[in-house]
């Protein structure tokens, strides 16, 4: 158990996570929260996206040393919905 602990620490190790609260518009399905979080997940640093229809936002956990928030709104742009310009970011771990 304390090996795993040990490799999760040093995998952690430089990585400045931050969790960003983006709120999106045109998502209407279940299959639309799936693009959107599919799409997320494929961008290099992302560690952890939760897709929320219901309130229309997405909770992306990053390393802010490999992305930025302007990156991820500009995924979902590609994907054809609308990210609100302005983000809730929150200091990771």
């Amino acid at each position: 158990m304390l090996k795993k602990l040990f490799k999760a620490y040093q995998a952690r190790k430089g990585q400045n996570l931050m969790t960003a609260r983006i709120g999106i518009k045109g998502m209407t399905c279940k299959s639309c929260v799936r693009t959107v979080k599919k799409a997320l997940l494929t961008k290099t640093g992302v560690k952890q996206v939760f897709v929320d229809l219901k309130t229309g936002t997405a909770s992306v956990t990053y390393d802010s040393n490999k992305t930025d928030v302007p990156a991820l709104q500009q995924i979902i742009t590609r994907k054809g919905y609308f990210p609100d310009v302005a983000a809730e970011l929150v200091q990771g771990d």
